[in-house]
């Protein structure tokens, strides 16, 4: 495995005496892997139903992220989940009512007990509709849904999502 070191660009503000940064979009906030390397891990764990052993080895074939790491990562996405997928469903039903997501007899309402399944599920829905609204992330695909909604949580001040 090799270590990159990023420079993140920051800036203090004198009036609120709190400094921000630019952080890049393919890593998350506070995590030493890149997006894709976190999103890999979450999907394995909940729409693939790995056991923790099998998201490990698949995940992590040269022994990192650890499995300790690992399953710090998903306790965090459970954690966060239910509130992230308010505001996706909030968000989805303002600008899409038709979605099936929001459909309680549809085909997501056994998503309902697993909301970190869910979020995950919600997240196509959501990029779904945001291509159609802006140009950068036209391109973004299934690989890039973690990705996407950091940006769009962000915005909204949703906080830590892994």
């Amino acid at each position: 495995m090799q270590t990159y070191a990023v420079r993140v660009k920051r800036w203090y503000c004198k009036a609120c005496f709190r400094t921000t940064s630019l952080l890049p979009s393919f890593l998350f906030s506070f995590r030493h892997y890149l997006v894709v390397t976190l999103q890999q891990v979450v999907v394995a764990r909940y729409e693939g139903r790995g056991s923790w052993a099998k998201v490990a080895r698949d995940c992590a074939p040269q022994g990192a992220p650890d499995a300790r790491t690992i399953r710090r990562w998903c306790d965090a996405f459970t954690e966060h989940a239910a509130t992230w997928l308010a505001a996706m469903q909030q968000t989805l039903a303002e600008q899409d009512a038709a979605s099936p997501l929001l459909n309680p007899l549809g085909q997501t309402a056994g998503l309902r007990d697993a909301p970190p399944r869910a979020v995950l599920h919600a997240a196509l829905h959501l990029l779904a509709w945001a291509k159609t609204r802006w140009a950068e992330v036209a391109h973004y695909g299934l690989d890039d849904r973690l990705r996407f909604l950091w940006h769009w949580g962000a915005g909204r001040g949703l906080g830590r999502l892994i």
